[in-house]
């Protein structure tokens, strides 16, 4: 998406096209709700978006994995923007990002997969889209 459109817009509406049979009944809503609080930060102009996001891969660490040789949780899917007014696409993008540890430490650290690779997917649309540095 050219930076001077990145700017200007925000996004309206999320379509979340599909999602990987092995999330929980929860993970939709945890998905939607960090979507809208991460993009609220980084797009913050005015002209509307409809961001439509598909996950194709999400895989949370193995506990056992992570104790003896380290883990992570893995997310991959991906995100247009589309112009709400015109259809068009105006940005797409392959989100693929992940989040690791060994140890107890990497296992504590890795607690609540989905909350943190929701926020990841989240933050990585605001890195490539909207150039937000994560943070």
């Amino acid at each position: 998406m050219p930076p001077d459109l990145a700017k200007s817009t925000y996004v309206r509406d999320i379509d979340i096209k599909s999602l990987p049979a092995n999330v929980s009944p929860e993970f939709n809503a945890t998905f939607r709700t960090a979507l809208t609080t991460e993009l609220q930060k980084c797009a913050t102009g005015a002209t509307p978006l409809k961001l439509q996001v598909t996950v194709t891969m999400y895989s949370p660490q193995n506990a056992f994995q992570t104790l003896m040789i380290g883990d992570s949780n893995k997310i991959k899917g991906t995100a247009q923007l589309v112009d709400a007014t015109a259809g068009k696409v105006v940005g797409d993008y392959d989100i693929n990002t992940s989040q690791g540890g060994a140890g107890v430490f990497g296992a504590l650290a890795m607690a609540g997969p989905e909350d943190q690779m929701s926020k990841a997917f989240a933050t990585e649309i605001c890195a490539q889209a909207f150039k937000v540095s994560k943070g």
